[in-house]
């Protein structure tokens, strides 16, 4: 399999494993959940694995980890700023400061996290701190 029909039968099979997903949880039947999310992995990996052509290159990785950093980023903030309102609203809407603080706390945990991991590949990537004499 070639690369195009690749990532098209991985897009349709994310689809497909959402929809089936959501079909069961709305059913309320999490046995079936499980049973098509651990399908729809088995098969994105069968489908990932039968490319025989190259797919990635080093400009594909730089920009995936831009990507990725920028949505981390964007979801770390947003996350943030609406627990802050939402604690913020407490006297108005007490139900939703639990929400609020699981936001900002998730945020949080969010950003520790990146920072061990960053911390953790500088080090093992030989990046550490410059010594200046």
């Amino acid at each position: 399999m070639d690369a195009k029909y690749s990532k098209i039968c991985r897009m349709a099979i994310i689809v497909f494993t959402v929809a089936l997903a959501g079909g069961f949880t709305a059913m309320a039947n999490a046995i079936f959940v499980i049973v098509s999310i651990g399908l729809g992995v088995l098969l994105f990996y069968v489908c990932k694995t039968s490319v025989e052509e190259v797919v990635v290159d080093e400009r594909d990785e730089r920009v995936s980890e831009r990507a990725a950093k920028v949505a981390m980023e964007i979801f770390a903030t947003i996350n943030a700023l609406a627990g802050i309102i939402l604690i913020a609203l407490r006297n108005e809407y007490p139900e939703y400061t639990y929400i609020g603080f699981a936001l900002a706390f998730s945020a949080c945990a969010l950003i520790i996290l990146y920072s061990v991991l960053y911390g953790y590949y500088n080090k093992r990537y030989g990046y550490g701190p410059y010594d200046e004499e």
